[in-house]
């Protein structure tokens, strides 16, 4: 608990920097660092640390800060790392993403997962074409060892520009395995570069939600961002309220 809450703390404190005089500079390296938890229990969350390096240099500050390396529509490859205490869980992992120059891609990733006393493995490939500047659809299939369940599904993004505001991002999915079939829809809107509100709708063969969130993306220097992230379920069984938040660093 005390370790979570001095992070937590120093996470906060880094927001009181000044943002004046940030450039927007292209970069090619990005770093996080995300706590993501639920008011119910704050200490209870998962830790998230990733890197990615992206082939070209990619344009951040004419879009959304946090859709930047979707839009860019360029070759990358990542590493992760999570851990969840209150499961003793941890899980690592590499992906990569290949961009042709028919805009069509293919992406690749392995996950590694250890729970206490077992380790899995997990495989997964997704296909996919960009039908325009920002927009992509795409099918994807996941497997693993140990009677893993094989998972298969499509997804479609697209990011809407608006005159007035920064613009609209919408997402959906189909995922099905032998238990279930789940659809995930979302709506997020940019009033700036910084701020988003959206709204999100699972379903499955067994139950759905709504949920409602905001984000903001604050730029702390030219290297350094803030990100942080509330969301609620609309449901009566479901308690507290979603809360993330992160550090960002491009260069």
């Amino acid at each position: 608990m005390r370790q979570t809450t001095t992070a937590l703390a120093i996470l906060f404190s880094l927001t009181s920097l000044s943002a004046a005089a940030v450039q927007d500079n292209n970069y090619q390296h990005e770093a996080n660092l995300s706590y993501t938890t639920n008011s119910e229990e704050v200490s209870d969350g998962l830790w998230n640390a990733n890197y990615r390096y992206y082939f070209k240099s990619v344009e951040q500050g004419k879009t959304p800060y946090a859709l930047n390396g979707f839009l860019a529509q360029e070759s990358n490859i990542g590493a992760n790392y999570q851990n969840f205490n209150p499961t003793d869980t941890d899980s690592y992992g590499v992906d990569g993403t290949f961009v042709f120059d028919s805009n069509w891609f293919i992406g690749a990733n392995y996950q590694r997962v250890d729970v206490a006393s077992f380790d899995f493995n997990t495989y997964a490939a997704e296909v996919g074409y960009y039908f325009n500047d920002s927009s992509a659809v795409s099918a994807f299939y996941q497997d693993g060892d140990d009677n893993f369940t094989e998972t298969y599904g499509l997804k479609v993004r697209s990011y809407i520009a608006l005159q007035s505001t920064a613009g609209i991002d919408l997402t959906a999915s189909w995922a099905h395995n032998e238990f279930d079939d789940v659809l995930n829809l979302g709506a997020d809107w940019y009033v700036n570069n910084s701020w988003s509100v959206g709204a999100g709708y699972t379903n499955n063969d067994s139950d759905d939600a709504f949920d409602v969130r905001t984000a903001y993306w604050l730029r702390i220097s030219d290297s350094i961002s803030a990100n942080f992230n509330v969301s609620k379920v609309l449901d009566s069984d479901y308690d507290g309220v979603g809360l993330g938040l992160g550090l960002t660093g491009r260069f």
